[in-house]
């Protein structure tokens, strides 16, 4: 039998596992939108902060901010920092801000304009202090953040454009990045959020009874990937319709305005990806059904070979 520190240690290491695997295409979505570590990190934290103060009041009907601190790493002071707030990224670790503080200035200041308003052509660097460079202008708008850093970004964005006589040109006047929609991001966060919930609660309370199943295959040619996208999406929709009719029937409706009310829907999602040429364990695990839907298919199977065999 394993001391209770190793099974601590296999469980963190696990938990950790899981988180890096659901970070990877979270850290997508946060460079491709110009949000930078340092500020996810600022809102990971006050996110929990904030959720452990949740089970700390649930426990003794008042936030203790030293548990809090305890039970989160978290400094005891910043802890009340952060509780003194709704869950937000550190203001003073934006990017954006200081990069349209930035821009802005490249625009509005005397100093970094011609005759006539418009932004100058920059030295990047200059040995001549008093003459305008971007180095100038990071160092009165940004200052504390390098000035390489922030060209660099400004540069993967096409907000400025490198010369070839090695100046540099600014192209917006407020930082951009291609981003999705304020819709469907907020469509990406509802969607994870309540799939996380789900998951999380399935796996940790058996007899909660919410659905989370998965069937998948990885041994597919890809040649046959837009024929099986339509296959889900004609399935996913009829199965959808039908329910949609059934949440609509009013026997579900509450019979006072005033009472209280739920929330519960049903998501389907398809996932694909490249896979590795080699056949491994994690193959073998991960090939066709989630555990709970092999067994049901497993049951169903011997009940239809059992009634073969009386007949």
């Amino acid at each position: 039998m394993r001391p209770a520190s190793e099974d601590r240690a296999s469980r963190k290491a696990s938990i950790l596992d899981a988180v890096e695997a659901l970070f990877e295409p979270l850290a997508q979505l946060l460079v491709s939108h110009g949000v930078s570590s340092p500020e996810a990190e600022s809102l990971l934290r006050a996110v929990c902060v904030h959720e452990a103060a949740k089970t700390v009041a649930t426990d003794q009907k008042k936030t203790n901010v030293s548990r809090v601190a305890l039970v989160t790493g978290v400094d005891r002071a910043d802890v009340a920092r952060i509780l003194r707030a709704p869950p937000r990224v550190d203001p003073g670790l934006e990017t954006r801000r200081h990069v349209n503080r930035v821009l802005a200035g490249w625009h509005s200041d005397r100093d970094f304009a011609d005759g006539d308003g418009h932004p100058l052509l920059l030295q990047i660097k200059a040995r001549e202090h008093k003459l305008p460079t971007f180095w100038t202008l990071v160092s009165r708008y940004a200052p504390g953040i390098y000035p390489g850093l922030l060209l660099n970004e400004l540069i993967r964005v096409r907000a400025v454009q490198k010369r070839s006589d090695g100046r540099v040109q600014v192209r917006m006047r407020r930082y951009r990045t291609r981003a999705l929609s304020d819709e469907s991001l907020r469509e990406v966060g509802y969607r994870v959020r309540d799939l996380m919930r789900t998951m999380v609660k399935k796996a940790t309370d058996p007899s909660w009874p919410h659905s989370c199943r998965t069937v998948e295959t990885i041994d597919i040619d890809p040649r046959f990937l837009p024929l099986i996208r339509k296959m889900f999406a004609d399935r996913i929709d009829a199965l959808l319709s039908g329910i949609q009719e059934g949440l609509r029937s009013s026997r579900w409706r509450r019979t006072s305005a005033a009472g209280r009310r739920a929330r519960i829907g049903l998501t389907v999602f398809s996932h694909e990806e490249e896979w590795a040429q080699r056949k491994s364990k994690e193959d073998t695990r991960r090939e066709y059904s989630s555990p709970e839907t092999s067994s049901k298919t497993q049951r169903a199977k011997s009940t239809r070979a059992s009634h073969s065999k009386r007949q």
